[in-house]
C-alpha cells in the first residue's frame, strides 16, 4: 500500500503509465513476428512460447 504524498503519487502514476506503453509496444513487436497470438487470461498474458503470471508478488516469465 502506497503511503507517500500526492504528489508523489502521481509522479508514480506517470512513471507506470510510461512503463505500461512500454509493455504494450513490446507485446506489439512480439505479435508483429507474427507466429501466433498474443491474449490475456485470468491473470497471466499468453504469447507464441510463453506465459507472463505473478510467482510470489512478481511477473515471471515460462518459457514453452
Amino acid at each position: 500500500m502506497f503511503t507517500g504524498t500526492p504528489a508523489e503519487l502521481r509522479r508514480r502514476e506517470t512513471r507506470a503509465a510510461d512503463y505500461a506503453a512500454q509493455v504494450a509496444e513490446l507485446l506489439n513487436t512480439i505479435d508483429d513476428l507474427g507466429i501466433g497470438v498474443i491474449f490475456p487470461v485470468s491473470n497471466r498474458v499468453n504469447g507464441p512460447g510463453f506465459t507472463i503470471r505473478p510467482v510470489n508478488g512478481r511477473w515471471a516469465v515460462d518459457n514453452h
